[in-house]
């Protein structure tokens, strides 16, 4: 979804800025929408070919992080302010589960904390394995108790507070 989002907004930022829009006293001939295209396709392109790139190196660095050994703590970050909207919020967490998948989440190997954030006064840990470790505290009770219980609030965007909060 970020991608097709980032790739309209692409498109739309080309179209706008490169071609300009068209007025009655400036009609398109066949030449300048063909040259148009390609100048989105282009675009587009570029901004494929970077979003791949950048996936590339986040996956190499999660791989990396796995092959590490030893304990990790991961603390996650999740927007749930009204700009990201419910959907998206869920595929936040979807990100999460996935990305953790690849983990042993227990005290003595992989630690994790979650925290959601709207407004000032809705920045919340949902989750947090790192500051006590419990028995406990484990992919299991993770994946099916702690998570899932997650819902999405909306409000406003205070990630300075999240980032404090992480601290």
């Amino acid at each position: 979804m970020v991608t097709l989002t980032l790739r309209f907004t692409l498109l739309f930022l080309c179209w706008s800025c490169c071609t300009g829009w068209p007025s009655q006293s400036q009609p398109l001939s066949l030449r300048a929408l063909r040259q148009a295209a390609q100048t989105r396709q282009n675009l587009s392109e570029s901004a494929e070919s970077k979003v791949e790139r950048l996936g590339q190196v986040f996956r190499r660095n999660v791989r990396l992080l796995r092959e590490r050994g030893g304990c990790l703590d991961l603390v996650f970050l999740v927007d749930e302010s009204s700009s990201v909207g419910a959907s998206n919020f869920g595929s936040e967490l979807r990100f999460v589960r996935k990305l953790l998948s690849d983990f042993p989440v227990a005290p003595e190997a992989t630690r994790v904390a979650l925290v959601t954030f709207s407004s000032k006064s809705h920045v919340v840990t949902r989750v947090d394995y790192v500051s006590a470790p419990k028995a406990h505290q484990h992919k299991c009770s993770l994946f099916s108790k702690e998570i899932p219980s997650i819902t999405y609030r909306g409000g406003g965007t205070y990630t300075r507070g999240a980032f404090q909060r992480a601290a």
